[in-house]
């Protein structure tokens, strides 16, 4: 049986065994899937395969010790992972309040310092949830996936989902708390002028 036809499951155990060719597989089958995500997040091409080929390099240094039951639901989680985990590197964060060729009205200096600020405050909070609770935030919040999408993806109750997201929420507002003004006011700002 070739390894094209094989079950992901399949390919996984044969990965176990230092397998290339199921290794290969499975980066010719995940890749365009993995990068579209990761490109749809950060628009950054260069920046969106340098993470795919970290999230490959993790499923090959782990193939020995990881349990996978899902390898779909696994190879997207540990995108999103690598896509949070930049942006609160900040290689990418500081772009992502980048509007001005939306709002060219409304960006002062100020704006600028202060959207930057903000976004510093923002994942800085974000960075301090727990990984499950940040990684189903981020989900529903940056990705705008359902509840319901969340918990199907992860194999999680859409209950355990609206708890992380109600925890995240909690934790966010106590690590904002001055910035949430400012939030409103920038927003409430560029709306009332645009």
């Amino acid at each position: 049986m070739e390894t094209a036809l094989r079950s992901d499951q399949e390919l996984l155990e044969l990965l176990k065994n230092n397998d290339n060719n199921a290794f290969k597989e499975l980066y010719h089958r995940y890749f365009k899937r993995l990068y579209h995500q990761a490109f749809k997040m950060l628009k950054d091409d260069n920046l969106s395969k340098d993470i795919i080929q970290e999230v490959f390099l993790q499923l090959w240094n782990k193939r020995a010790t990881q349990q996978i039951d899902s390898l779909n639901a696994y190879l997207y989680a540990v995108t999103r992972f690598q896509v949070f985990k930049v942006i609160r590197s900040g290689k990418y964060h500081e772009d992502i309040f980048d509007v001005e060729h939306e709002l060219p009205l409304c960006r002062s200096t100020e704006h600028v310092l202060a959207e930057r600020e903000v976004s510093s405050a923002f994942f800085s909070g974000l960075s301090g949830l727990p990984e499950k609770c940040r990684m189903i935030f981020a989900m529903s919040r940056v990705e705008c996936l359902s509840n319901r999408e969340i918990s199907l993806q992860l194999s999680l109750s859409p209950k355990t989902v609206e708890n992380q997201i109600t925890i995240a929420i909690r934790k966010l507002r106590v690590s904002l708390g001055d910035f949430l003004p400012a939030i409103l006011l920038l927003s409430l700002c560029c709306c009332s002028y645009c």
